[in-house]
């Protein structure tokens, strides 16, 4: 349905200044983003033919170049939702300092930005502060932990570069099976060894699930 069509009281637009932005759905604040139209699609369409697409955390992360594979999102639409997206991503990185996770469980709710929507596997480091308090949430490798590689002088270098007291190492599994692979294992003690040398603590490790997660220091896998 094209949004002319739509009761004017009942458009994205002035749904959002009449009900508030929390009312709308995820294709309805798209579309404000979108604004315009193609011959063939409304911009309500294209938001739901973006959300089939891909989730909301996919397009969080996605390049303008992946995004204007899509039908009818050329340089105006596509570069406006891009950085939209990146404005939405530094906001959160403003705030990080401020975000106090000295448990297992805030750590797992933290995670839920980075992977609720994610749909391959993503390693990240968490450093913190001597009092806990997170320095920086750092990108390490994309792919399953036993078979990505992890670059040890690259997370050395991140480390001390950050001034890090602690860190704790996160990676996803989404099909939902939180338990630690014999290589998950071996690579975690490899981390928290030569990390350790430099006086830096490996403070945890989660495998993080859409419902539960794993935790290394839960589970005295961990000893520091």
């Amino acid at each position: 349905m094209k949004i002319k069509e739509i009761n004017k009281e009942n458009r994205p637009r002035e749904r959002l200044i009449k009900e508030g932005v929390d009312k709308l759905s995820d294709a309805e604040i798209l579309a404000i983003l979108i604004n315009t139209g193609t011959v063939k699609n409304s911009a309500l369409e294209l938001a739901y033919i973006l959300l089939n697409k891909y989730t909301l955390n996919e397009l969080l992360y996605l390049s303008y170049e992946e995004l204007a594979k899509t039908v009818g999102i050329k340089e105006a639409k596509g570069t406006k939702i891009i950085a939209a997206f990146e404005l939405a991503k530094r906001a959160i990185k403003v705030n990080e300092k401020e975000v106090f996770l000295d448990n297992p469980d805030s750590i797992y709710e933290y995670l839920k930005f980075y992977y609720l929507y994610l749909k391959t596997e993503k390693v990240l480091v968490l450093m913190f502060n001597s009092q806990l308090r997170l320095l920086k949430t750092f990108d390490l490798a994309n792919g399953d932990l036993a078979n990505v590689g992890i670059d040890m002088k690259k997370l050395v270098s991140i480390l001390i570069k950050n001034d890090a007291y602690g860190f704790v190492l996160a990676h996803n599994h989404p099909s939902g099976n939180i338990l630690p692979s014999k290589n998950d294992k071996k690579l975690t003690l490899e981390i928290a060894n030569i990390t350790k040398e430099i006086n830096i603590i490996l403070l945890d490790h989660i495998i993080w699930g859409k419902e539960k997660y794993f935790s290394f220091l839960s589970n005295k896998l961990l000893d520091f």
